[in-house]
């Protein structure tokens, strides 16, 4: 896709000519600036996943959803489907307020392939219970459904189904209040095992980096490109939890490799139980420091 490659060159260089090395000055200092990039970056997409599924939801005709109201507009063209939030998540572990409308054009039916919806994210706020930090998401996606049919079929035994996630410069503000610009291009394949799972894929390219799913800014000020290496594994059956899959996070300074589904040990783990946490392997090679390895809740 076009628009990444100048985004990143623009990006890239003005990054790199203000990338602020102090937070790389020391040992200490760089192992907790590169966990919180990485933790930000899981935390950014860990939400979006969130409110896609809530859309999947509205489009498949849900009334109501947790800690939010449905509203539909039967009337205007084009219509919206409002998704309201004001309340906790299904997991009781954030709260969630603000809006995102889904919009689409009368006529059109969202299970026909190639359809697609306008997403405005209104903005939404997602505020962690457990330290009271937010994180807030502003902006407009384009969603596909690019096989087509309804994600119900799956339990079934339906075929694979397809959606693609397109945006750019979205609004993200960190719990510092750092204010950065996101940009995704996502494809989400839907199948069933004893509920749904997605496995998502990077769409876009930059220079030499391929499968390109999200770009932005990091609350350092230096540029950061997230690319899955093998799909990212969400599954409804662990809690919408990440549970599987690897990622690499490039920025000015370094590569950072991310290894979702973990335990303490580093070895792939079930689902957690009881509130628990997946780890995540997180390993850099870069410029400045000796390689780092590690291994992170999330």
């Amino acid at each position: 896709m076009r628009y990444l490659g100048l985004a990143i060159l623009i990006v890239g260089l003005f990054f790199a000519c203000s990338k602020k090395s102090t937070s790389f000055n020391n040992s200490k200092s760089f192992v907790a600036s590169l966990q919180t990039q990485s933790n930000d970056a899981i935390r950014i997409s860990n939400e979006l996943d969130n409110a896609i599924n809530d859309v999947d939801s509205a489009l498949a005709g849900a009334t109501s959803i947790c800690g939010a109201t449905i509203v539909v507009d039967s009337v205007d063209s084009p219509r919206v489907i409002d998704i309201n939030y004001n309340g906790n998540s299904c997991d009781a572990l954030r709260t969630r307020t603000g809006s995102i409308g889904v919009i689409y054009t009368p006529g059109t039916d969202w299970n026909t392939p190639g359809d697609s919806v306008t997403l405005y994210f209104n903005p939404i706020v997602i505020t962690r219970k457990s330290d009271g930090k937010p994180l807030t998401i502003k902006g407009i996606l384009v969603y596909k459904n690019v096989t087509g049919g309804t994600l119900d079929s799956l339990a079934g035994g339906g075929a694979p189904i397809v959606h693609t996630l397109i945006g750019t410069n979205l609004s993200i503000k960190f719990d510092d209040s750092t204010l950065s610009n996101w940009s995704f291009a996502r494809q989400r394949t839907y199948t069933y095992s004893s509920g749904l799972l997605i496995s998502t894929i990077g769409l876009d390219s930059a220079g030499n980096i391929g499968g390109v799913a999200d770009w932005g800014g990091n609350r350092f000020g230096n540029s950061v490109v997230v690319v899955p290496t093998t799909p990212i594994q969400l599954s409804q059956s662990c809690g919408w939890k990440i549970t599987g899959g690897t990622e690499t996070m490039t920025n000015p300074i370094g590569l950072s490799t991310l290894t979702f589904g973990l335990d303490t040990t580093g070895k792939p783990a079930g689902c957690p139980v009881n509130g628990g946490h997946f780890y995540y392997g997180l390993s850099w090679t870069g410029d400045g420091e000796s390689p780092y390895s590690g291994v992170v809740p999330y």
